[in-house]
C-alpha cells in the first residue's frame, strides 16, 4: 500500500468519523446488515487519487498601488483605507509620511535661494571685472595714439635716440593694447564660464525643489478607477500592511483587483513536489458558499519552494487554480478557497472503502458481512477508497475495521 502523507492521514480520520457519525464517501454506501452493524459495500467505479489543498480567492489581473520613488528612500505609512473597501475614482486609499519630505523642501528651497545670490554675485562680479578690463583696454589705447604722435616727429628735430625710444614706445603701447584686449576676452569668456557654472547650481536647485514638491502629492496615492480595496501584504511577516509600517520604493501597499476573472492562489507543501502539474483538473469550494462547488485547472506551480514566512522551517509551492465561472457578486479576494485536485483517475476499478480496510496486516485484510476475513492486494489509494487489485468481488458487504465500531 502507498505510503500516505500526514495531511491525507488527517484527512481519513475525518472521513472515518463522517461515515461512523451517519455520513458517506461519494463512491461508497452503507446498508444495514446484522441488526444495527451497517455494511460496507465493493463497488466498481473510477478511482480519483486527489490532493486537498487551501488558499484564498484572488484576481487575476489588478491596478496595483506603488510606493513612490523619495529621496529619504524607506517611508512610513501615515494613513490607509480598510481592507476591502468599496472606493470611487480619485478616492485617497494610502497617505505616506511627507514629514522627511517636508524638511527636504525647507532644505531645498534654502539652497535655491542661496543659489540665486551666488549667481547674481557673480554676475556683479563679472560686470565690474569686464568694465575694468574695458578701462584698461581704453588707457592701452590713449598710450598708443600717443606714442605713435610722438613717433611722427620729423627725425631733423630730435636726436636719434630720443626717435629709436619714441618707436619703442609705440611698439612697447601696441603689446599692451593687444594684452588688455586678449584680458578684456578672457575676462568675458570667464565670466560667462562662472556665470553659467552658478546658473547651472540654480537650475539643480530648482529641479530638487519642484522634485521634492511634487512628491508630496505623489504620497498620497488615489485609486485609478471605481473598485474594491485589497491591502497589500507585508514582506516578511506575513500579514497585511498596517499604518506605521516602513515601506520602501515600488512596494505594493494596495491593489484594484478585475473582479471579472477570479483564481485561486493556493500553496502546496514541499513533501508533494512533484504530484501537482500544471494542466490538472481541481474542484474548488469557497468556504462562504459550500453549496456551489466550481470546476477548475491547475494553471501554473512555482519551480521553487519558498518559507510561508521569515525564518520558518516549512517550505511550500505557490500553485495558481484556474476557475471556470466567476460571480463578481459574491466572489470577493481574499475568501478562503479548498480545492481537490485531481492527480489521476483509474477507470472502472474495483473498490473498497478505507473503512473496511485492516492495514496492520500485511497484506491488508477485509471482513466480510458473513465474518469471514479475506487478504487484498490494493492499488491506488485516495482518502476515502482503495482499488482492490484481488481478493474480493464487487458486490460483497463488509464490516467496518475493527468490528465492533
Amino acid at each position: 500500500m502507498p505510503a500516505e502523507h500526514p495531511a491525507t492521514l488527517g484527512a481519513l480520520a475525518l472521513t472515518a468519523t463522517l461515515a461512523v457519525s451517519g455520513g458517506c464517501a461519494p463512491s461508497t454506501s452503507a446498508l444495514g446488515s446484522t441488526g444495527s452493524q451497517p455494511a460496507l459495500v465493493v463497488t466498481r467505479d473510477t478511482l480519483e487519487e486527489r490532493i486537498l489543498l487551501t488558499g484564498e480567492l484572488e484576481a487575476s489581473q489588478a491596478d496595483a498601488l506603488l510606493v513612490p520613488q523619495t529621496e529619504s528612500w524607506a517611508i512610513s505609512i501615515r494613513w490607509m483605507a480598510d481592507d476591502g473597501t468599496d472606493v470611487r475614482k480619485g478616492d485617497k486609499i494610502v497617505e505616506l509620511d511627507n514629514t522627511a519630505i517636508l524638511e527636504q523642501i525647507s532644505d531645498h528651497d534654502l539652497a535655491v535661494i542661496q543659489a540665486s545670490i551666488e549667481l547674481s554675485a557673480q554676475q556683479a562680479t563679472a560686470a565690474v571685472e569686464e568694465s575694468d578690463k574695458r578701462f584698461e583696454v581704453q588707457t592701452q589705447r590713449t598710450n598708443l595714439a600717443k606714442a605713435k604722435l610722438d613717433a611722427q616727429v620729423p627725425p631733423e628735430l630730435v636726436s636719434v635716440r630720443d626717435l629709436q625710444q619714441f618707436q619703442l614706445a609705440v611698439q612697447t603701447a601696441k603689446t599692451a593694447l593687444a594684452t588688455a584686449e586678449d584680458d578684456l576676452i578672457a575676462s568675458k569668456k570667464g565670466g560667462a564660464l562662472e556665470e553659467e557654472v552658478k546658473r547651472i547650481a540654480l537650475e539643480k536647485a530648482r529641479r530638487k525643489l519642484v522634485a521634492a514638491t511634487g512628491q508630496i502629492d505623489a504620497l498620497e496615492l488615489t485609486a485609478p478607477r471605481d473598485g474594491v480595496v485589497i491591502i497589500g501584504d507585508h514582506p516578511w511577516e506575513g500579514r497585511k500592511l498596517q499604518v506605521g509600517d516602513t515601506v520602501w520604493p515600488g512596494t505594493k501597499v494596495a491593489k484594484l483587483p478585475n473582479l471579472a476573472e477570479m483564481i485561486v492562489q493556493a500553496e502546496v507543501s514541499d513533501v508533494d513536489d512533484g504530484r501537482i502539474t500544471a494542466g490538472m483538473r481541481a474542484r474548488c469550494v469557497v468556504d462562504a458558499f459550500p453549496d456551489r462547488p466550481i470546476e477548475a485547472v491547475v494553471l501554473s506551480v512555482s519551480p521553487v519552494a519558498r518559507e510561508p514566512e521569515h525564518q520558518s522551517a516549512r517550505r511550500f509551492f505557490s500553485v495558481v487554480l484556474q476557475l471556470e465561472e466567476t460571480d463578481p457578486e459574491i466572489m470577493r479576494p481574499g475568501l478562503s478557497v479548498k480545492a481537490e485536485v485531481i492527480t489521476a483517475r483509474h477507470e472502472d476499478v474495483v473498490m473498497v472503502p478505507r473503512l473496511a480496510l485492516d492495514t496492520s496486516h500485511d497484506p491488508a485484510q477485509v471482513e466480510l458481512a458473513s465474518g469471514k476475513v479475506l487478504e487484498v492486494e490494493l492499488g491506488a489509494c485516495n482518502a476515502q477508497d482503495c482499488e482492490v487489485l484481488a481478493g474480493v468481488e464487487p458486490g460483497a458487504e463488509l464490516l467496518p475495521a475493527g468490528g465492533s465500531q
